[in-house]
């Protein structure tokens, strides 16, 4: 197809406990959002204070066609129009994955129109190009509930893994410390808004891995020292409530740290000077602004996404699509079919 022919994506993205249809266009080289509607989970698996994936499942059986007939009518166009299908097949749980992942091949297979299988992480590591223009090399760094990665980013097809974390996502780290304290799930908001009425300074926490010789991390340490600094100051339910913002505050410092000190020595070591922070934690006030501070002294550049566009969602996925091989269901038989949901999948 011509770069100035307008092609139609048709994007689904259900890897854990949102589902997400989107409709792209391009033309011209331009990418546009035609739509981009996300059904959250999040008032489903609060009560457990995580996601538990056969509710996630379920769920998305009930949202995936309402999300469809949504996104469609949001970017008025029909399935007729679409020549291009793209959809999350890895890395995810399982079940969440099969049904954005089916309803995409069935799709393909009805209109005899391509399917280009996204790595999820690959979504969140062009998300921001969205909205700017891509700038090639970069530094990724992909945080949120189950991810803390750090990539060497060449091109679209060339991207290299540089640490990660050892063993809790920050993401895990900050729903392990709500949940203790009593705030709930899903942690992110709840902590960013408590922790603006906090002091970052109150408390000092060590840095795991921060002198380590490696770009990897870890997070579990820095809960248990969360978890022991409150049992400390006598326990959950005890501590003032202003103790409590100045815990989330310098927990949140304390991350920001971490993440600032990694990516500037990934930048330093490969020569780069431009950073890309996305994925659901980076929609965090206090990372974004600790990282924009950092970036004006050392002279660099860092692009996040918009926060809407942070959180897990199909219009990252098309966008990753328009990238990806595309599988047609008539012409590449076999290969079509063993399409399949990769939970595992690792860039």
């Amino acid at each position: 197809m011509k770069e100035t022919e307008r092609l139609i994506n048709l994007a689904f993205e259900s890897s854990c406990d949102d589902f997400s249809c989107a409709v792209l266009s391009r033309e011209n080289g331009k990418i546009r959002i035609l739509s981009n509607i996300i059904y959250s989970q999040d008032f489903v698996h609060c009560a457990y204070g995580g996601v538990v994936p056969e509710l996630a499942s379920r769920n998305h059986i009930k949202a995936s066609l309402p999300a469809l007939e949504a996104a469609l009518r949001k970017a008025g166009v029909g399935l007729g129009t679409v020549g291009l299908v793209s959809a999350t097949s890895g890395p995810g749980l399982a079940g969440s994955l099969l049904i954005g992942l089916m309803e995409a091949k069935a799709i393909c297979y009805a209109l005899g129109k391509p399917l280009a299988p996204v790595n999820h992480i690959e979504g969140h590591i062009f998300s921001p190009f969205l909205e700017r223009k891509e700038v090639f090399p970069f530094i990724s760094l992909i945080i949120s509930g189950g991810h803390t990665h750090i990539y060497l980013v060449k091109s679209h097809s060339d991207i290299k893994l540089l640490g990660r974390t050892r063993d809790d996502a920050c993401g895990e780290l900050f729903d392990k410390v709500s949940s203790y304290l009593g705030y709930g799930y899903p942690a992110g908001k709840i902590i960013d808004s408590l922790a603006g009425k906090g002091d970052g300074g109150a408390f000092k926490f060590t840095l795991p891995m921060e002198h380590a010789g490696t770009l990897d991390m870890s997070f579990s340490g820095l809960k248990t020292s969360v978890i022991s600094l409150i049992e400390k100051l006598g326990g959950v339910g005890k501590i003032k409530e202003n103790t409590v913002f100045d815990i989330f505050a310098s927990l949140r410092e304390a991350v920001a740290k971490i993440l600032y000190k990694k990516v500037f020595k990934a930048m330093s070591l490969h020569g780069i000077n431009t950073a890309v922070i996305a994925g659901g934690v980076s929609a965090n006030e206090r990372i974004r602004e600790y990282f924009a501070q950092s970036a004006k002294v050392k002279g660099i550049e860092v692009v996040f996404p918009p926060p809407d566009l942070s959180t897990d969602n199909a219009a990252m996925i098309g966008y990753a699509g328009y990238f990806k091989k595309w599988i047609d269901p008539l012409e590449s038989g076999q290969e079509f079919l063993n399409i399949n949901a990769h939970p595992g999948w690792e860039l």
